[in-house]
């Protein structure tokens, strides 16, 4: 399986065995976290894109809890981003930057020419992140959150 080292820890593609690794945390990182069936489902098929971070320490060696992930997937030669989660006691160390990053990375080489997502119109730190790796909004979709937030869609080309 793929692993790189970047950002002070590993990343590394997920599989099925690692639903509950993803499962744990997605729910520490997201306030309304998918349900195990959709995870599941994130982690199976040719389209399945997840990636999980653990971080990596001179004295202790890798952390037995990973510490990011991000949920993807590929429909032809287009990349969509569903989920980015950092865990609390990792965010601000560029962490969820090096996870996009090495997704569209990998997926460039194998041929995306796009990649796509949403997010909550007020989720200000994610829009300054897909802001720093040359994502544009390209759209807004009014109360789309169950709580009647606006989704804005973003877009960045990769050819």
């Amino acid at each position: 399986m793929f692993v790189r080292e970047t950002w002070g820890g590993l990343i590394r593609g997920a599989k099925p065995a690692d639903l509950v690794v993803v499962e744990q945390l997605v729910a520490r990182t997201m306030a309304h976290p998918w349900s195990r069936s959709q995870l599941a489902e994130s982690l199976e098929g040719s389209a399945a894109r997840t990636r999980l971070a653990w971080p990596v320490e001179q004295e202790r060696g890798v952390h037995d809890s990973a510490a990011g992930f991000v949920v993807a997937r590929r429909v032809s030669d287009l990349l969509e981003i569903d989920l980015v989660g950092v865990d609390p006691g990792f965010r601000r160390r560029g962490l969820g930057a090096a996870l996009v990053r090495e997704l569209i990375e990998s997926e460039q080489l194998a041929g995306a020419a796009e990649v796509q997502l949403e997010l909550a119109a007020s989720n200000e730190p994610a829009q300054a992140l897909y802001e720093s790796l040359d994502f544009v909004v390209v759209g807004r979709r009014p109360r789309y959150y169950p709580d009647g937030e606006d989704a804005l869609l973003l877009t960045r080309s990769l050819s």
